[in-house]
C-alpha cells in the first residue's frame, strides 16, 4: 500500500514537471517568436542595404539579428527520470534563422574583400544547417579567392552532392578546375551547368574561355557569340571573343572586339593588354605601347605576363616586312 502511494506521488510529481516542461517550451516559443520578428526585420533590412551596396550597414544589421536571435533561442534542457528507468530530455533548440544571417553576412564580408571573415560566417551557417547548399558554394568561392583550390573544389563537390541541379556549383567548380589546368574537367562542368540553366550568359563566357585554352576556337567563338546575344553589355564576353579571334589570326576583328570591351568598361586592364598585343602584331607599336601603359596602370599584376607576351610577339615578328 505504501509503495503504491509512493508511486502515485511520483506520478503526480512527474505530471507536474511534465506540464511545467511543456509550459517552458510554449513560453520559450512565444518569446522566440516575439524576438525573431525583430531579428527577421533586421535581416530583411540588411539584405536591402547589401543590394544598395551599403555593406557596412548590412553587416551591422546581420550582426544585430544574430545577437537578438541567439538570445531568443538559447537552448534549455529539462531532464526527467520516472520510476528509475524512463529518462528523457525536453530541449528548446535555437532558431535556424541564424544560419541565414551568417550566410548573408558572409556574402557582405566577401564583397568587402574580407575572405577570412566570410569563410568564418559560412562555417557557422553550415554548422547550423549542414545541408545548406548555397553556403558551400559561397564558402568555396571565398576559399578559391585565397588560392585554396582543393578545399574550394571539395565544397563544390559537397554542394553538387546535395543539389545536382545547382548550375552555380558546377560553374564554380569548372572555374576552379580551369585554374588547376584541368581544362577537360572544366568544360565538362560548364556543359552540365548550361544543361541545367541555358539562360545564363556567364556560363557561355566561361566555357568559351576554357575552349580557347583547349584551342577549340570555333567552339569558343560560338559560345561567346551566344553570350553576347544574351548580354550585349558584357565587356568580358567581347574581350574573350577578341582573344578567340586573335587565335585564328583575325586581328582586325579581334581589335574591334577589344574596342567594344573597353567602350563598355574603360577600366578593363586586360582588354587594353590584349588590344595592345594585337596592335603590336599588326605593326602598330606606338598604339600598342599606349595600350600597354594603360593596362599596367589599371592592373599592375599584369606586368610580368605582359612583358613575356610582348617579348614573344616581338621575337616571332622580328625580320618580317
Amino acid at each position: 500500500m505504501k509503495d503504491r502511494n509512493v508511486k502515485r506521488v511520483k506520478r503526480a510529481i512527474f505530471v507536474g514537471f511534465r506540464a511545467m516542461a511543456i509550459l517552458l517550451v510554449c513560453v520559450s516559443a512565444v518569446a522566440q517568436a516575439q524576438t525573431a520578428l525583430s531579428a527577421e526585420q533586421l535581416l530583411k533590412r540588411g539584405i536591402k542595404h547589401y543590394q544598395n551596396h551599403n555593406l557596412d550597414a548590412a553587416i551591422a544589421d546581420f550582426t544585430r539579428a544574430i545577437e537578438i536571435n541567439s538570445r531568443a533561442g538559447k537552448i534549455a534542457k529539462v531532464s526527467f527520470d520516472f520510476d528509475g528507468g524512463n529518462a528523457f530530455d525536453i530541449i528548446v533548440v535555437a532558431d535556424p534563422l541564424n544560419a541565414l544571417a551568417y550566410y548573408n553576412r558572409g556574402i557582405a564580408w566577401f564583397s568587402k574583400g574580407e575572405s577570412d571573415r566570410a569563410i568564418a560566417d559560412f562555417d557557422k551557417a553550415i554548422r547550423i544547417n549542414p545541408v545548406y547548399t548555397d553556403a558551400y558554394v559561397r564558402r568555396g568561392r571565398s576559399l578559391q579567392s585565397k588560392g585554396d583550390i582543393e578545399r574550394a573544389i571539395a565544397d563544390y563537390d559537397k554542394a553538387i552532392a546535395l543539389d545536382p541541379g545547382s548550375a552555380f556549383a558546377y560553374n564554380n567548380r569548372g572555374i576552379a578546375r580551369r585554374v588547376k589546368s584541368d581544362i577537360a574537367g572544366a568544360i565538362n562542368d560548364f556543359d552540365k551547368a548550361i544543361r541545367i540553366n541555358p539562360r545564363l550568359a556567364e556560363l557561355y563566357i566561361n566555357r568559351g574561355a576554357a575552349r580557347c585554352v583547349a584551342r577549340d576556337v570555333a567552339g569558343a567563338i560560338a559560345d561567346l557569340d551566344r553570350a553576347i546575344a544574351m548580354n550585349p553589355l558584357s565587356a568580358m564576353a567581347f574581350n574573350n571573343r577578341g582573344k578567340a579571334r586573335q587565335l585564328k589570326s583575325d586581328f582586325r576583328a579581334a581589335i574591334a572586339d577589344y574596342d567594344q570591351a573597353i567602350k563598355l568598361d574603360p577600366n578593363y586592364g586586360l582588354a587594353y593588354a590584349n588590344r595592345g598585343l594585337a596592335l603590336l602584331i599588326e605593326g602598330k607599336p606606338g598604339q600598342a605601347e599606349s595600350d600597354f601603359k594603360r593596362a599596367r596602370a589599371l592592373n599592375p599584376d599584369l606586368q610580368p605576363s605582359l612583358e613575356q607576351l610582348i617579348y614573344e610577339v616581338k621575337t616571332s615578328t622580328a625580320g618580317k616586312p
